[in-house]
């Protein structure tokens, strides 16, 4: 049996941290345990949501690349900083995973505009961002927007997570 303590984290890393304690939990073979009074086996978890855990735990930018980004000049940059803008607006929603299609139409991109932003944005981070995280699932700079393939879906879906989203707020001044 685990025992459980209870311990406060600010609220920006919240996600990140409940993230963590899931995915050890949901990875955890021993035969049960406790939580909140209720025991469970490995079988009766609730799985965790591998695409929020790997958001939450994507590598944040730094306030002085967000603004630098923010304010480039490239076709690269003036397009993140438009999908930024739109994913920043649904962070913390239900529906914070949006597809390409739904990027593309939410900032006036086309959706080829966008599909040729992600292509070049890891050229454009080396040339322009040195100092930017390392992700560590991945071993390159880090992006400033996590994207997945969805089951049942042609499309990427994109979001930022709740760290970046704050400091994307600050530099846009949303």
């Amino acid at each position: 049996m685990a025992t459980w303590i209870p311990i406060l984290v600010p609220q920006q890393d919240y996600l990140e941290i409940a993230a963590l304690v899931a995915g050890r939990e949901a990875n955890r073979t021993d035969e049960a345990s406790e939580v909140t009074g209720f025991v469970t086996s490995p079988a009766t978890r609730p799985q965790l949501n591998v695409d929020d855990a790997k958001l939450a735990a994507l590598p944040v930018w730094s306030v002085d690349d967000l603004r630098a980004l923010a304010s480039g000049t490239s076709e690269t940059a003036k397009r993140w900083t438009l999908a930024m803008d739109v994913c920043c607006e649904v962070v913390g929603s239900d529906n914070h995973w949006l597809s390409t299609s739904e990027v593309a139409d939410r900032t006036g991109m086309s959706i080829n505009d966008w599909r040729d932003a992600p292509r070049k944005i890891t050229r454009h981070m080396k040339a322009n961002f040195p100092n930017v995280p390392i992700d560590p699932a991945s071993g390159d700079h880090a992006w400033p927007l996590k994207g997945v393939s969805k089951p049942g879906s042609q499309e990427i879906h994109w979001a930022m997570n709740e760290a970046q989203a704050e400091l994307w707020r600050q530099v846009r001044g949303l």
